[in-house]
């Protein structure tokens, strides 16, 4: 069912990143882990840490993002790349015309077909209620000291991967999302579900590409989780390979978004690729680390038992400006997806949204092209996630001060609020029942998936 896209009264917001290796490496001038723990974490007006001033600077200004069947086309003319980079000043978040941005599907990726033939030689698809009834690793509740010290004056929740997990050195968290966003009862088969992505950090090549971690935190003195893998199908549906850039080296995907049965995964120059969760492929051997792919009667998936495919994917328009994506979330209210730019030292990292149908879990097209609904500078270094909620733009950033992380919150015409945060804090995610906006960290072995309460910005 086709349905129109909702007016938006706020400015549209997402994270960007600026390149690969400042996605993938660590704060080389972070100081030790135990030092600074106190840096940052005092009390403030909001709960948080020490803040930036936020007067009130004026109604919100966003972009109306209009009716897509009536009238002339929302985007219209060329874009104006240069007015769409203005320099970033620090919490102060600017609009640019989201009109500058566009995606378009590539229909030489579409892989239904192929999915279906490679379901077909697995002995049938699997769902996400086959791998719930089938999750093999225990989490521990509760998170890392240090962490805990950061994030004293919020009542966070949260908690940490088992032993192995936390202290592997060639997987690295990234993305987070749930079933909040998957589905608006905020349940998926009855369940409160989480997912992380990480990425196979190595120089080798080939890699194993990228993976997700579909996590029951139902009862969180109980949690569950298994690890799936994300495969990219032939064009023949022969085969399969692991999630890598076209240039080879792992899918970073450093940030994720759920809706329906689609799984965004952030692409980083490119643009967004899309995984089918209806049809989970289960290989016949997980005895073998090294092997991924069918060969005659036998399938492989890295020596995991489950392998998620590639259905679509979402590039950069001809005639768009170049954006990264380098995180995602989703404002399920809005029905937009946010993504956003990694930039390590300069502030004007750019964050945009593209409109959903949370019916079809398919980007919403205008002529055959998905403008964003409206961009903005994020103003902010080294941003790792992003998403909006209630009219506010939520933005998570590492190493602001020493080595931990700040949570941001701002629009366009009010100077962002600075809430305490933790040490390699990378994408955002936000339950909506629970009222709780989530963070999976990266960095071994304080690597901790943890929530907080909601807060807006103040009047």
């Amino acid at each position: 069912m086709t349905t129109s896209v909702p007016r938006f009264s706020f400015a549209l917001i997402a994270v960007v990143l600026a390149s690969c290796s400042g996605e993938v490496a660590p704060d080389a001038s972070a100081p030790p882990l135990d030092a600074g723990r106190q840096l940052d974490a005092g009390p403030s007006l909001d709960g948080g840490d020490a803040s930036a001033t936020d007067p009130d600077a004026g109604a919100d200004a966003g972009r109306d993002a209009g009716e897509p069947d009536a009238g002339p086309p929302r985007c219209a003319g060329a874009a104006d790349c240069e007015a769409a980079a203005p320099a970033g000043v620090e919490h102060e978040m600017v609009s640019v015309d989201g009109c500058s941005f566009a995606l378009v599907r590539d229909p030489a990726a579409d892989r239904d077909a192929q999915i279906d033939a490679l379901a077909a030689r697995m002995g049938g698809a699997r769902t996400v209620a086959d791998v719930l009834d089938h999750l093999n690793r225990e989490g521990r509740a509760g998170i890392s000291s240090d962490n805990a010290g950061r994030m004293r004056n919020h009542d966070y929740v949260g908690f940490r991967w088992n032993a192995g997990d936390e202290a592997v050195d060639y997987w690295y968290p990234q993305g987070i999302t749930g079933s909040s966003d998957a589905r608006e009862s905020g349940r998926v088969e009855g369940r409160r579900l989480l997912m992380v992505s990480w990425y196979h950090r190595t120089d080798a090549r080939p890699t194993k590409g990228a993976r997700i971690s579909l996590v029951d935190y139902s009862d969180p003195s109980a949690i569950r989780y298994r690890h799936l893998l994300l495969v990219t199908p032939d064009a023949d549906g022969e085969s399969y390979a692991a999630a890598e850039y076209d240039s080879g080296g792992a899918l970073h995907a450093g940030g994720i978004v759920w809706v329906g049965d689609h799984l965004y995964v952030a692409d980083t120059s490119v643009g967004l690729r899309v995984y089918d969760l209806s049809r989970v492929l289960q290989p016949s051997n997980s005895d073998d680390g090294d092997r991924v792919g069918l060969s005659g009667a036998r399938s492989d998936a890295h020596g995991y038992r489950y392998a998620v495919p590639q259905l679509a994917r979402y590039r950069l328009a001809p005639g768009s400006c170049p954006i990264r994506f380098s995180f995602a979330g989703l404002d399920r209210d809005a029905a937009a997806i946010v993504t956003g730019e990694y930039r390590s030292g300069d502030p004007g990292g750019r964050v945009a949204r593209w409109a959903v149908d949370l019916e079809s879990g398919w980007l919403r097209e205008e002529g055959g092209r998905v403008p964003a609904l409206d961009a903005a500078v994020g103003a902010q270094t080294r941003m790792q996630g992003g998403l909006t909620f209630e009219g506010v733009h939520y933005l998570s950033s590492s190493s602001q001060a020493g080595r931990w992380g700040r949570l941001y919150r701002t629009r366009p015409g009010r100077t962002s609020v600075i809430t305490a945060w933790p040490y390699g804090c990378e994408d955002l995610y936000v339950e909506r029942a629970e009222r709780l906006i989530w963070t999976s960290s990266e960095h071994p072995p304080l690597r901790d998936t943890l929530g907080i309460p909601l807060q807006g910005l103040p009047d």
